[in-house]
């Protein structure tokens, strides 16, 4: 069985479903046996660069010599070097490699001649519409077939012999607000100022000046006979802008695509302008919003399932041992109609249109309403490990055939089924470029794998017994910290519906929200241990000692046992700090603390009560007398003394007290008790050395 990978980028947060379903059409059609991979992202649709690159490391994923063929489209990504990369990859794979609609050495092209069509479009308007002064919306600058069109563009002008300058050519974008704001762009360049003013009527542009006083709300309370004169007055000069307008406009515009062309043809309309009468406007794609428009909008098509079915032709073509054309073009067809001034050749079905119309906005209600549905599921999702059951239904809903999640292994210790993480950990430790080895299969087929099922390699997991099956990967990230995949097969409603991109971005923000989550709550904890140690010894506090020591006095008390409680103040450390200094000072206080806490046994809670006051509190043990602890403090405190070198030693007045389980006395009072205790050893040391 062959596998092919197929490298994709869609236009925003679309999917173009023609590739794969032209490919899989033609697969099944000569019966063979292959299987197509695709790694899609939406690197183009996300302002923020950490996100378009967390997208496209998708690309990194799998091992291309894994493949018998490879297919990309990558025309709409933004970033170039991320193009590079991934064609060095495929070009030193040694993998057979297409390219869709972009030309790349190496590879074998197909697609549309962009050039050819341009040409021939830019012909019919100077040949058959007369056109000489032509403006051009030439879409983004660093596109491929922007490009071709362009320069098609340019050289059928310069075989005329009609100027092009500089300001009559315009780059942008591919979307219908490009159109809108390059016709305004295009009108400035050549020395008219168009502006935006009266929202809830036609704008017809002009000096801003003018149309900042017609506009104003002075006129709110004029009389009946002051607002018709006012009106009147506005409508005139309207008129005469308009016709300056009228003056230096080209006689076509032609557009690098159907978006554009719809963009200019609305704001002319706007302005007051009229398509064809004012200049012609000609458009590339023929989507269904240049056939339906009004004017219908001349526009060059394709069919673009061929360009995929083509693909796997030459596919298999390559795998026969034969030698295909490094180029291979599908056909196109320039449609030649109302917005050019050529008329309808044919009459459009509108009611068939209207109705599917209105049939996709039930579907995509009814859609929202399970995006809605779905996102609100992922919202009560706690951790990591219900979240992953929750996209499983989603796929699942989706009448995907298999669902496989593969995730960074410190996402599942976060979320409950390993060990909980040190507070320092934080998304660094994620992958920025291509995918940790460290990572885990946490969800595949509807069962959750909560054992140690690390993730190797895509095959044999992401494998079928036969061919003709699709697999869609999508990236899960932080930005741009990559924190695992997922896999589905057959999710052929995902695609034709345009719902993968939306599912994904929503578990990409549930994901993040959890990560977030956890990282307050470990901050949190931090922030508590803070509060609850002393910075000097790191032994507790007095609210540590609140804290954590009350809780195992309650403990204790619930299970019936007894307490030892020691007090212990240090003797001499005004000695120690009017003599050494108080850096020794502060050192001495350090080896107490170490001394309370070696001696008073493992389990044993050490507290810094004051300056220099400690507390012990551990299980009392009738087999160790209290002598013997306070013996084993004083012994640690020697011992530290000599590794130190310490130039003073380390005494101690101990006192201490055992809890009654079965009392009613609180921490605090035993505390105070033991206090007490210590105070009279520290008098009968004194008087002994009188």
């Amino acid at each position: 069985m062959k596998k092919v990978a197929l490298f994709m980028d869609g236009w925003k947060r679309y999917f173009t479903y023609a590739w794969p379903l032209g490919f899989m059409q033609k697969i099944k059609e000569a019966r063979a046996d292959v299987n197509l991979y695709i790694f899609n992202s939406n690197g183009n649709w996300n302002r923020d660069d950490g996100y378009s690159y967390g997208e496209y490391n998708i690309y990194n994923l799998p091992e291309l010599t894994d493949f018998d063929g490879i297919i990309i489209s990558v025309n709409n990504i933004k970033y170039p070097e991320v193009t590079a990369e991934l064609l060095d990859r495929i070009r030193k794979s040694g993998v057979p490699a297409i390219s869709l609609e972009t030309a790349f050495d190496g590879l074998h092209f197909v697609g549309i001649d962009n050039y050819d069509a341009m040409y021939d479009m830019t012909r019919h308007m100077i040949e058959k519409h007369g056109a000489k002064k032509v403006w051009y919306l030439a879409g983004p600058k660093d596109n491929y077939e922007a490009q071709e069109r362009c320069r098609a563009f340019r050289d059928c002008m310069d075989e005329y012999g009609l100027p092009v300058d500089d300001e009559d050519v315009l780059f942008g974008d591919f979307s219908f607000n490009d159109g809108v704001t390059g016709f305004e762009e295009l009108l400035r360049a050549h020395g008219h100022t168009c502006i935006k003013h009266e929202k809830d009527g036609p704008d017809y542009g002009g000096p801003a000046e003018v149309y900042g006083e017609i506009t104003s709300g002075s006129f709110a309370d004029s009389a009946p006979d002051a607002e018709a004169s006012n009106n009147a007055e506005m409508d005139e000069r309207r008129l005469e802008e308009r016709e300056i307008v009228r003056k230096i406009l080209p006689d076509a515009i032609i557009c690098a695509n159907d978006n554009l062309a719809v963009g200019v043809c609305n704001r002319a309309e706007a302005l007051g302008l009229s398509v064809p009468k004012d200049f012609k406007v000609t458009g590339f794609d023929n989507f269904d919003k240049a056939a339906y428009y009004t004017p219908r909008i001349t526009t060059v098509s394709r069919i673009r399932e061929k360009i995929g079915a083509e693909a796997a032709e030459i596919m298999l073509n390559i795998w026969a041992g034969n030698n295909p054309d490094t180029s291979s073009y599908i056909d196109y067809n320039c449609i030649f109609t109302e917005s050019c001034g050529c008329g309808a050749d044919a009459m459009l079905n509108g009611r068939q249109y209207l109705k599917n119309y209105i049939m996709g906005v039930v579907e995509r209600e009814e859609i929202d309403e399970s995006t809605l549905d779905f996102t609100h599921l992922l919202s009560k999702c706690g951790d990591y490990s219900g979240l992953y059951p929750c996209v499983q239904t989603a796929y699942s809903q989706a009448e995907c055939k298999k669902c496989v999640m593969v995730v960074d292994r410190s996402l599942v210790e976060m979320g409950g089924a390993g060990p909980t993480l040190s507070a320092a950990y934080d998304e660094d430790v994620f992958a920025v470029k291509g995918y940790p080895q460290r990572m885990q299969i946490v969800y595949r087929q509807g069962i959750a794998d909560d054992g140690d099922d690390t993730y190797h390699s895509m095959f044999p997991l992401l494998d079928d017994e036969v061919g003709g099956n699709i697999f869609l990967f999508a990236p899960f990230h932080f930005g741009e910290k990559a924190a695992g995949f997922c896999c589905v097969e057959n999710g052929y409603y995902l695609m034709d519906k345009q719902l993968w991109s939306t599912v994904m971005s929503e578990v990409n923000v549930a994901m993040i929200n959890l990560f977030n989550k956890w990282r307050l709550e470990q901050i949190n904890q931090e922030l508590t241990a803070i509060s609850i140690k002393d910075p000097l010894t790191q032994i507790y506090n007095r609210e540590g000692m609140r804290q954590i020591a009350a809780k195992a006095f309650d403990k204790a008390a619930g299970q019936g046992r007894a307490l030892l409680i020691m007090f212990a103040d240090m003797d001499k450390l005004k000695y120690i700090n009017d003599t050494y200094g108080h850096e020794y000072g502060d050192k001495a206080i350090r080896s107490a603390a170490r001394a309370i806490a070696g001696g008073g046994g493992i389990s044993s809670i050490p507290v810094r009560y004051g300056g220099d006051e400690f507390v012990s509190i551990s299980i009392y043990d009738e087999a160790e007398p209290p002598e013997e602890r306070k013996t084993a403090i004083l012994e640690k405190a020697r011992e530290i003394v000599a590794q130190e070198k310490l130039p003073f030693e380390l005494e101690f007045s101990i006192g201490y007290v055992i809890t009654d389980p079965d009392g009613d006395k609180t921490l605090e009072e035993y505390v105070r008790e033991a206090d007490h205790s210590m105070y009279q050893e520290k008098m009968q040391r004194r008087v002994s050395r009188q």
